[in-house]
């Protein structure tokens, strides 16, 4: 018996026509374990979510903004704004008026800063868990908010961006606002980085500094633009000092200096060009300290997607019943990275010993590239997979005697045969031979194996191999 070694995938790749090409990662995250591994590549199920507390929700969607200060996390979910404590108190803020997207953004007015919120067209200045309405008719209705230097940016109609007082939100001086310059395209967003001031508009995007000449005039000055937009205001994601954005193009993009790197593939620009409405899109980003990897998502109804920032490699996310992940922003909060629900007003705490998400099962799948010998058939007389063993555990049966799920795929991925069902062994068992046999023949387009794991348990594949014979051509 002659084994060969099958690759697993190490990412979410599918070709434009499944019998080309079938890897896909979902909830699965690859990671680059070295030389110094058994396998150079070995895949993990992702962390779980734990629920840490609830907010009201209200209207329609669910988590939609999350920001923190030193006293309160604050959150918008539906319409309801809510301020959670540093004793996990919940306080309701106030009831939006619509149902529109939210931003926040505060600024470093000391010993309690101000946090404004903008969503369809109104601006809010929330102190502690008092709110009021900027009422300064130099404001135009706002598109959204961010903040750079102290400064709130106001990014409004006819391309204007006008600022606030520094760290005071609700005065604005009517000759306090700046337009792009590059291009007249409608101005979607303005993200205070780390430097500058990003201009996001529907077709360009500029850099603005703030060189304040000491007469008191608007401070910021474009120093460099780029002929490519952003296709929402939300798909905009910033995460310590990286920004990456869903592209007017259909690309994913990460700030490159003044410039922007393409870093989705095909795979993920197909998904996007799928979608009716683009502005649907929502992105995030995240760390997870516990496992050494940091993520932008990106999601919508249909999908979500997310880039490991670590490896350069995509994966996807689908939460029990959906076809989508069930997170939808992030905060960092008293040493833990949350996560808000796209539906409703629970919040997560991202936790590795975990494997559930809100109690639910996270379904590891992974899809691997073709089999072949082209241009010959094959059959394959039995499949051994290294997966973590004598992981079951717990009081549930699927967790005590848990499972690997085999099934394979003629078609590239588009459906599967039955599924054998492969015993992992129960806690302790760390010799249990992960195999099964006679899976037939197959011609020369190949096969796809589907490697998925239900269980509460701890997951991991370093790799693959089957003991094939090669047919006549």
């Amino acid at each position: 018996m002659a084994l060969v070694p099958i690759n697993l995938a190490t990412q979410s790749n599918p070709a434009r026509f499944k019998a080309e090409g079938s890897a896909r990662l979902i909830n699965a995250v690859a990671e680059d374990t070295g030389d110094d591994a058994k396998a150079a590549w070995t895949v993990y199920a992702p962390a779980g979510l734990d629920i840490w507390n609830t907010v009201t929700a209200s209207g329609t969607g669910g988590v939609k903004a999350m920001l923190e200060t030193d006293d309160y996390l604050y959150v918008v979910a539906g319409r309801k704004v809510s301020a959670i404590d540093l004793f996990g108190v919940v306080t309701l803020v106030t009831t939006l008026p619509s149902d529109g997207q939210a931003f926040l953004a505060r600024n470093r007015r000391s010993p309690t800063p101000e946090v404004c919120l903008v969503s369809d067209g109104v601006g809010y200045i929330i102190t502690g868990t008092s709110i009021a309405t900027i009422t300064d008719p130099d404001l135009p209705p706002p598109i959204s908010v961010s903040v750079l230097d102290g400064y709130f940016l106001f990014p409004t109609t006819f391309d204007r961006v006008f600022i606030s007082n520094e760290d005071n939100g609700s005065v604005i001086t009517a000759t306090d606002f700046g337009k792009a310059q590059k291009a007249p395209d409608n101005t979607l967003y303005v993200l205070g980085g780390e430097r500058d001031a990003m201009i996001f508009g529907e077709t360009t995007v500029e850099w603005w500094s703030d060189s304040p000449d000491g007469t008191g005039n608007f401070p910021f000055v474009p120093v460099a633009s780029i002929n490519l937009g952003c296709m929402g205001a939300k798909t905009v994601v910033q995460l310590d000092r990286i920004v990456a954005w869903v592209a007017n193009d259909g690309t994913v993009r990460i700030q490159d200096g003044y410039s922007a790197r393409r870093i989705s593939g095909y795979a993920q620009e197909r998904m996007i060009g799928a979608v009716a409405d683009k502005t649907t899109i929502l992105g995030f980003g995240w760390n997870e300290p516990s496992t050494g990897h940091a993520f932008l998502c990106w999601t919508c109804d249909d999908w979500t997607i997310v880039y490991d920032i670590g490896t350069a490699r995509w994966h996807e996310r689908k939460s029990h019943g959906r076809v989508n992940w069930r997170g939808a922003c992030s905060a960092r909060w008293q040493g833990m990275t949350l996560i808000g629900d796209y539906t409703d007003g629970r919040l997560y705490s991202i936790n590795e010993r975990v494997a559930t998400e809100g109690g639910e099962p996270i379904l590891m799948e992974v899809m691997t590239p073709i089999i072949h010998m082209a241009p010959y058939g094959f059959v394959i007389n039995g499949v051994f997979v290294d997966v973590m063993a004598g992981v079951g555990e717990g009081v549930l049966s699927e967790d005590a005697d848990p499972h690997l799920m085999l099934s394979t795929s003629i078609d590239g991925g588009k459906t599967f045969g039955p599924e054998r069902r492969i015993a992992l062994g129960s806690r302790g068992q760390r010799l249990k031979r992960v195999k099964d046999y006679r899976f037939g023949m197959f011609g020369p387009g190949g096969c796809t194996l589907r490697l998925a794991i239900s269980a509460s348990v701890n997951r991991a594949l370093s790799g693959l191999a089957i003991d094939a014979d090669k047919l006549g051509a």
